[in-house]
């Protein structure tokens, strides 16, 4: 396995989210149309109940992945990272969970973008078993380039 492109603040750095609703703590890779990290669950976490993530962390850990990949790309030319917002969550099927201790890995690509919008599938496994696949639409807004 190839080492990781950021980890720990070096990814927060990366993402719009700031603690204590950062789920995304390692990224593994980038390419300009697939992104994937990982994130290890503490037990403290907000969207943690009875030792495990909720739902809706895997679901924004999802989107989070894929702010993380492009937050990368900014980074790559200079800019800060983008600010997007989920407009839909679609095709959602939660076959898993994932215990506190465990790591999330989850994978999304492009599959299409049109000006500001992008539309995203994503895979989540934990030791290899499927926990979550969904598509994300999301929307971009513009930023202006680090000083």
């Amino acid at each position: 396995m190839s080492e990781p492109l950021a980890r720990g603040e070096a990814t927060i750095a990366l993402i719009p989210q700031k603690p204590p609703f950062v789920l995304v703590d390692t990224l593994l890779s980038a390419s300009p149309t697939l992104f994937r990290s990982a994130f290890t669950v503490p037990a403290d976490h907000l969207l943690v109940s009875d030792g495990a993530l909720l739902d809706a962390g895997v679901m924004e850990n999802a989107a989070q992945t894929a702010a993380l990949g492009m937050g990368h790309q900014a980074a790559q030319a200079g800019a800060a990272p983008p600010l997007g917002f989920i407009g839909a969550i679609a095709r959602l099927s939660i076959t898993g969970r994932v215990r506190t201790g465990e790591t999330l890995e989850t994978t999304v690509e492009v599959k299409h973008e049109v000006m500001n919008a992008r539309i995203l599938e994503a895979v989540s496994t934990c030791d290899g078993r499927p926990v979550c696949t969904l598509e994300l639409k999301v929307f971009i807004m513009d930023t202006p380039p680090l000083a």
